[in-house]
Formats: C-alpha cells, sequence, structure tokens
C-alpha cells in the first residue's frame, strides 16, 4: 500500500530515465542497501518486452511512471512441461502491481509502436539472479 500512495513526479524520476536503443529495456539503478531492496527505474522502448522471468526473491512492485506496459503472467504446468498463461493485462495508470514465484512468472512489456514506457519497479529483497524462458511457452 505504500508503494501505491508514492506521489512521484516526473521531474522526480526522469533524471534517472536513460534510454538504450539497442535494447528491448534499460534497468537504472535509483537506490539499494543490498540487504532489502533495490530501486529501478525501467525504460521501455516502443514495441519491446522482458522474456518470460521469475522473482525468486520475495517479489516485485511495479508501478507505471509513464506510457503504458503489458503484463503478462504465467504458471508451470507439471503435466505438459509448459508455462500456460494466466493473466494479460494493460497498466495504464499509477496503480501498483505485485509478482512473486507464488503469483507465477512473468514478462513484462511496452505494447505501444511509437511511444516509450517507464516503470519502477521496487525488490524487496534485492534480486541476484532469477529464471528466464526466451520464448513464450
Amino acid at each position: 500500500q505504500l508503494f501505491g500512495r508514492l506521489d512521484l513526479t516526473k521531474e522526480e524520476w526522469k533524471k534517472y530515465a536513460l534510454f538504450d536503443t539497442s535494447k528491448n529495456y534499460t534497468r537504472n539503478l535509483i537506490a539499494t542497501d543490498d540487504e532489502t531492496f533495490t530501486l529501478l527505474l525501467v525504460c521501455w522502448n516502443s514495441g519491446k518486452e522482458s522474456p518470460i522471468h521469475d522473482h525468486p526473491c520475495d517479489g516485485c512492485w511495479v508501478r507505471l511512471c509513464q506510457g503504458r506496459v503489458r503484463e503478462t503472467r504465467y504458471e508451470s504446468n507439471d503435466q505438459t512441461d509448459t508455462l500456460d498463461v494466466t493473466s494479460d493485462m494493460i497498466l495504464e495508470d499509477d496503480a501498483p502491481t505485485f509478482i512473486s514465484d507464488i503469483k507465477g512468472y512473468h514478462k513484462v512489456g511496452n505494447p505501444d509502436p511509437a511511444l516509450p514506457a517507464v516503470t519502477l519497479h521496487l525488490y524487496c529483497p534485492p534480486f541476484q539472479r532469477c529464471k528466464i524462458w526466451m520464448r513464450d511457452c
């Protein structure tokens, strides 16, 4: 709830908003204590997305700062050895979303073909690595 009440203006986050046009997205570190949290500003190039990935730490809160973002969630199907889509939603306001391995896996991306998007990610605790799936399963 605290992350959702955060009143963050564009002037406050734009100094961290660095885009690398050669990548799908750019992760920009805002702050971390390397033990309890990491705060990143993620800049999404138009029409680009992350691979499907897990969150082996306690989870990640995501809040939209600019544009639109699509989050597709998956769960593991042990019988077919695939990942099945459980939800597919477009984030268009600043209401936060939360993901952890208990809720499944996800991919995040910018569905807009022309405009960039920016999201704020809070990892508690910080992650060291995650598993990714390079194509939809």
